[in-house]
């Protein structure tokens, strides 16, 4: 790529019109792919200076050590969450078009008050307002996210398509409940156990994601505003589905999460 031609807002342009028409990219154009993590930020931040809709929060992903060690990566991957494709519980999504999609439980926290941009600050008890689990639907407007490189994947909001947000399981932040969380999950593919707690290496810290994105926010200049939703990345193992039909819970801690394709 000639970086005197790149322009975020271009490519932002591009992944606008096949985030609404539901075609997937093999990759990006040379002129408009983006070499470095941040140019792919900046395309992100055009997405939703333009017309992405409201952002409610974000959401992290490749957040394991594992992945993140495979990945060649120093912290997750850092998306944002738009409204209009936030749902809660029992909701049925409706997928613009009959392509894979990756499915991932995750915890959330929810944001009690507004994050400055503060470089080396860490999470604190009194910046959670509470902790939930959610879905994640991952669909990536290119045809193999894993081939076209971080930059671009990160351009591509880090795949995201939608996020159902269930109640909250605590107010504030219990460290103890998130670990009997991760052993009690289980999610079920129409009544059938799919997935379990991930553990060790492969399962995402989610106060870990949390500082990541402290980080993230604080070299980017940005405020992390009270309310903030903030998925953390994959609390059981992800799995992929092909068209619809399907419906999809999590249960844990005698309580369900759950929403239909």
């Amino acid at each position: 790529m000639n970086p005197s031609l790149f322009t975020a807002q271009r490519t932002a342009e591009l992944l606008l019109q096949t985030w609404r028409s539901g075609e997937l990219l093999t990759a990006l154009p040379a002129h408009l792919k983006p070499e470095l993590l941040s140019q792919g930020y900046d395309i992100q931040d055009h997405m939703f200076a333009g017309t992405a809709g409201r952002r409610v929060g974000w959401k992290l992903g490749v957040g394991s050590p594992a992945a993140m060690r495979a990945g060649n990566l120093a912290r997750p991957l850092i998306g944002q969450l738009e409204a209009a494709r936030c749902h809660p519980d029992g909701a049925h999504i409706r997928l613009p078009a009959q392509t894979p999609v990756t499915i991932e439980c995750e915890v959330a926290f929810v944001l009690d008050r507004d994050v400055l941009p503060d470089a080396g600050r860490v999470p604190a008890a009194g910046d959670i307002r509470a902790t939930c689990v959610t879905f994640e639907v991952v669909r990536s407007r290119f045809v193999d996210r894993k081939s076209v490189g971080w930059p671009s994947f990160a351009a591509d909001n880090v795949g995201f398509e939608a996020l159902v947000v269930g109640e909250r399981l605590c107010e504030g932040l219990d460290e103890g409940l998130l670990a009997a969380l991760a052993e009690s999950a289980v999610v079920y593919l129409n009544d059938q156990p799919k997935a379990r707690g991930l553990s060790g290496d492969a399962a995402t810290d989610p106060l870990a994601s949390l500082a990541a994105l402290y980080a993230h926010a604080a070299e980017r200049g940005e405020v992390l505003r009270a309310g903030d939703i903030v998925s953390t990345g994959a609390m059981c193992q992800p799995f992929d589905l092909v068209g619809t039909g399907y419906r999809i819970a999590a249960r844990f801690l005698g309580q369900e999460l759950s929403f239909t394709l």
